[in-house]
């Protein structure tokens, strides 16, 4: 995915509502909204007049969402209700003259899945501030990507909200009102672990900036929290070099994967650099298969000169037919062996990706009262956990999974 950039207007950067934004849901909107952008931007769409009162719709293949957004879960009507649930959120735009007048509206007021494509609609007001890009910030959505936890995204998008300027000093009420945690970690310590302290870690591993921050008391209580956004130096540097090497990669593949497999069964008189090339050329207008085949039918059938005899073949409509109807038979026979067993895998795969995001899920929103007994249940062989390497998250997120597992 090259670089995307979303200019997203200031007042989505902080979306508030009664429950909580999660992180396919914040991602899925990103690209949304990167999607109306580009419409209004380059489509029909950018030679009209946009009016606030009004909605408009977009369009978007499904498939490239979830990649774009990275979302990884396959279970589709969880996906489903994840952007149902994003059609509850509320947005509040205030005017800027009088804060007494004020306008809310849904941040995706209508959604649809059809023939693999979402077809979604946008208020005016939105899409009228995508066009314009006023009061915006500038979002790397290949930064976004592959940010996991929700508190990432969030303090990731207020950080980039001020990368001309100093991130001001906040109240630690104003932090969690922003990342919705009014009602969660009420004790600091995990406030600090389970948010500030893994989305920081997170920002800073996995993005183009550091994030640190800093306490400042009030008396007993920490009352502010001072955020430090740090460039990476030489990232775009090491982006081209990381470029040149694929460019560099390239250039020496002359040709196809196909045509060098072709080659490599030649006899070895006639592997001959010219015979990449008659090889490319047959390609064209020959399947690999049965190209593949007469190479092997004409090594049994001509031993003096395998290439005149693998040309007449070609030419004369491929004397290893027979034998490719065979193979296929036999393939066929295998293949539908092979399905079942493909077949198990694979839900077993899917259900191991499903539980374990579902176990994350559960473990992001994990009350105080569990997050208290698990560890305890974790103090009680914290030695041996942890000679083998598992921390106390490591192990809530297990024994999370277990429990699903044993409810299947």
């Amino acid at each position: 995915m090259k670089n995307e950039m979303l200019n997203k207007p200031n007042q989505l950067i902080a979306v508030k509502s009664q429950n909580q934004l999660t992180n396919i849901q914040r991602k899925a909107y990103n690209i949304f909204l990167k999607n109306a952008q580009n419409e209004v931007k380059f489509s029909e769409l950018s030679k009209k007049n946009i009016k606030v009162e009004n909605s408009y719709t977009f369009e978007i293949d499904c498939n490239l969402l979830h990649n774009k957004a990275g979302i990884s879960i396959k279970d589709l009507k969880y996906i489903e209700k994840e952007l149902e649930n994003l059609m509850g959120m509320i947005v509040t735009i205030r005017d800027k003259e009088d804060k007494e007048n004020w306008e809310k509206l849904s941040i995706l007021p209508r959604i649809k899945k059809e023939n693999h494509k979402y077809n979604y609609s946008l208020f005016g007001t939105i899409v009228k501030s995508l066009k314009e890009q006023t009061f915006f910030t500038s979002l790397n959505l290949f930064q976004i990507k592959n940010l996991k936890s929700q508190y990432s995204l969030i303090l990731y998008e207020l950080a980039i909200r001020y990368r001309k300027s100093k991130i001001p000093k906040m109240r630690t009420e104003e932090v969690r009102k922003i990342t919705n945690t009014q009602d969660r970690y009420k004790d600091f310590y995990n406030f600090r672990k389970r948010v500030l302290d893994r989305a920081c870690d997170e920002i800073s591993e996995k993005t183009d900036i550091k994030l640190s921050y800093e306490t400042k008391r009030n008396g007993r209580e920490i009352a502010y929290i001072n955020f430090k956004m740090e460039e990476k130096e030489n990232l775009e540097e090491l982006k081209q070099i990381e470029s040149f090497k694929k460019i560099e990669e390239i250039k020496e593949i002359k040709y196809s994967e196909k045509v060098l497999n072709l080659y490599n069964i030649l006899p070895k008189e006639d592997q001959l650099e010219t015979r990449k090339k008659q090889l490319e050329k047959l390609l064209k207008e020959h399947s690999y298969e049965m190209l593949k085949a007469d190479i092997k039918y004409c090594k049994k059938k001509s031993k003096k000169n395998f290439w005149g005899y693998f040309v007449k073949s070609i030419n004369s409509g491929h004397y290893s037919i027979i034998e490719v109807e065979k193979e296929k038979a036999k393939e066929e026979l295998v293949k539908k062996q092979k399905i079942l067993e493909e077949h198990k895998k694979e839900l077993k795969k899917q259900e191991k990706i499903f539980l374990e995001e579902q176990a994350k899920e559960m473990f992001e929103n994990i009350s105080e009262n569990e997050l208290n007994n698990y560890e305890k249940e974790y103090k009680k062989q914290e030695k041996i956990l942890k000679r083998v390497g598992v921390n106390l998250e490591s192990f809530i997120i297990s024994e999370i999974k277990y429990k699903l597992e044993e409810k299947i």
